[in-house]
């Protein structure tokens, strides 16, 4: 069943209603899970670190997050924008175009997400500082070599990460039945920050 339009409550949109970014798409499956890691009650400020398509930040705001979204790539921020206006979300996501480790923010946030990972140590570091005590960060990734690199950058700053690997296949039709096609394996590196000290 095709959707028209999302009216629904539940994370998972289906991905055929997002423009795409040429960094891809986040599938609805993969935010679907992305949000129920952050654990939110629906108030709070979320921040979305190389937002590509601006999908999860849609997730976040359709629940009722206040969202500041970042992205350094100009297509992509034009795409971004445009599925915010779509989803009519512009007064819930604030879209900053530059490069994260060179953002000066004001906020703090109760969830950051990295859906880009470039420069993930040096972005890391100025994000993590806007992070409140108790709060999240969640990193996405589908290189082994990003993996790594994320649990390093978390446990560096006091949080022993949780990972999970996460495989879709999805039916297919072939020769008139069903075959599973596979898409893939997306990794989440997640943890919460336990004090101020760990911005150390």
């Amino acid at each position: 069943m095709r959707e028209e339009e999302w009216v629904y409550k539940s994370p998972g949109i289906p991905d055929d209603l997002f423009l795409r970014s040429k960094a891809g798409l986040t599938r609805g499956e993969i935010r679907a899970i992305i949000v129920s890691k952050a654990r939110i009650k629906g108030n709070e400020r979320i921040f979305d670190v190389g937002t590509g398509s601006g999908s999860v930040s849609i997730e976040f705001a359709l629940l009722g997050c206040n969202v500041t979204a970042v992205e350094r790539d100009r297509d992509n921020f034009e795409v971004a924008r445009k599925n915010i206006e779509k989803f009519g979300l512009h007064d819930k996501i604030e879209l900053i175009f530059g490069e994260m480790e060179k953002i000066n923010l004001s906020n703090s946030f109760d969830v950051i997400f990295f859906g880009g990972t470039d420069n993930l140590d040096k972005s890391c570091d100025n994000a993590f500082r806007h992070l409140k005590v108790g709060g999240k960060i969640i990193i996405a990734a589908v290189r082994l070599e990003t993996v790594v690199e994320a649990i390093a950058v978390l446990k560096s700053r006091g949080i022993n990460p949780e990972v999970l690997n996460i495989c879709l296949n999805k039916g297919k039709e072939l020769g008139g039945k069903t075959a599973l096609s596979p898409s893939y394996p997306v990794f989440l590196i997640y943890g919460e920050k336990r004090c101020e000290s760990c911005m150390e």
